[in-house]
């Protein structure tokens, strides 16, 4: 019997591949814990009950960032060597107290939130690369782009989730530092999930066929060179900023513009996420279907056009609608994406280029809080203005280079 509709969308992939149940599940339980912390907890703490400025919040955002971004290719290209497993369950775990300890100390010592936050940035670090890079080593070319976007699904997904969290645990205990002490919470749920639902794997150059013996035979075209990485590095970076713009300061603009209460921003973040869930695995198939260099095109045009009119929503459900529209333009690129850049690189490098790659958008995301910290205190719209610039020229950049996909780099 031929399989329905449902099946074909949804289950399939899992069947096909049952790790990425377990994948799936402490991704979103470790960014849950980010999201909470970084977009809502912290800005709340520094912003509301500290009253610190715009770019004291982006250097707390900052901190946290670079030192991810630094060890992003170590941490990736240890992983090549030792295995994926080691790290997907260190990560978090290093960091699961870290939260606690923020919300425990006195208002006169909040300086000390930086080196905390830079131990958290050596967590994420770890955890990361290596959890994308093992989707490609379990995935085939034909179904990366549907495999990745269940870890992107669940990646946004859980982002809105976070901060909604953080925003109704706030509301319910009537204490902005509960939610920290949820954060922790997470993270051991996360490093707990990762030690039980996934296999002890071998180091990736294990993995797979064994490579056929060589045979003389007559020559065959090359295959078309790849993007150039410089290319790679520079589209990572721009939609990256197009993301941490505003990313730390979004929470303070609906409180602060839309003047939307606690609850009903979490309400309005828990509607972001549902068509992210019913639609987020469908258009990682589509970008399958399309080629994943079109997705990526048609996601971000989708996106700096839609970024350009978000300053200008000045109601609850315009602004809802508007961003949902967005994040489903960045659930249809970001994993089509991530998937080609996945197949650009050899299985047993691909822990260190997909750890390259993160850097460029460790980068990014350093300099994103920065500059949003800034344009911030100069009017809160104009951080929505700096997305867009970034997110426009992605776009351009991309009509004008990704003309078709490449094809995957060899073992």
């Amino acid at each position: 019997m031929r399989p329905s509709l449902f099946d074909r969308a949804y289950l399939a992939l899992f069947r096909e591949y049952p790790q990425l149940g377990p994948l799936a599940l402490m991704t979103g339980a470790s960014q849950l814990a980010f999201a909470l912390l970084n977009i809502y907890a912290l800005p709340i703490y520094l912003g509301d009950n500290l009253h610190l400025s715009g770019r004291a919040l982006g250097l707390a955002s900052a901190t946290f960032l670079a030192v991810e971004t630094v060890l992003k290719i170590p941490m990736g290209r240890l992983s090549d060597r030792y295995g994926r497993k080691l790290f997907i369950v260190l990560g978090p775990l290093l960091i699961s107290l870290n939260p606690t300890l923020v919300a425990s100390l006195p208002k006169r010592l909040w300086m000390l939130v930086f080196p905390l936050r830079a131990m958290d940035g050596v967590g994420a670090a770890a955890l990361w690369p290596p959890l994308f890079a093992v989707v490609g080593d379990l995935t085939a070319d034909r179904r990366r782009a549907a495999a990745m976007s269940v870890m992107n699904t669940v990646y946004v997904t859980a982002v809105g989730a976070g901060v909604a969290l953080g925003a109704f645990v706030a509301h319910a205990t009537h204490s902005d530092k509960t939610p920290f002490y949820v954060a922790t919470g997470l993270l051991l749920g996360s490093a707990l999930t990762a030690q039980l639902g996934l296999p002890r794997s071998r180091r990736p150059a294990e993995n797979g066929p064994p490579a056929a013996p060589a045979r003389s035979a007559p020559s065959t075209p090359s295959p078309p060179p790849a993007y150039p990485f410089p290319l790679i590095l520079l589209m990572s970076l721009l939609m990256t900023l197009g993301v941490l713009t505003l990313a730390s300061f979004l929470v303070l603009y609906l409180d602060q513009e839309l003047h939307l209460s606690r609850l009903h921003t979490g309400l309005l973040l828990v509607c972001l996420g549902v068509p992210v869930l019913l639609f987020g695995l469908p258009l990682g198939h589509a970008a399958d279907r399309w080629g994943k260099s079109r997705a990526v095109r048609i996601s971000l045009v989708i996106s700096a056009a839609l970024m350009w009119a978000v300053p200008s929503c000045r109601s609850a459900p315009l602004f809802g609608a508007v961003g949902a529209l967005l994040v489903l333009s960045h659930v249809l690129g970001t994993p089509a994406w991530l998937a080609l850049v996945s197949e650009l690189a050899p299985t047993r490098r691909r822990g260190g280029v997909m750890g390259t790659v993160a850097t460029a958008e460790g980068l990014g995301a350093v300099l994103g809080p920065l500059v949003g910290g800034w344009l911030w205190d100069i009017n809160h719209s104009h951080i929505f203005y700096g997305a867009a610039a970034f997110l426009t020229l992605a776009a351009v950049i991309a009509l004008l280079t990704l003309r078709r996909d490449p094809r995957p780099a060899p073992g």
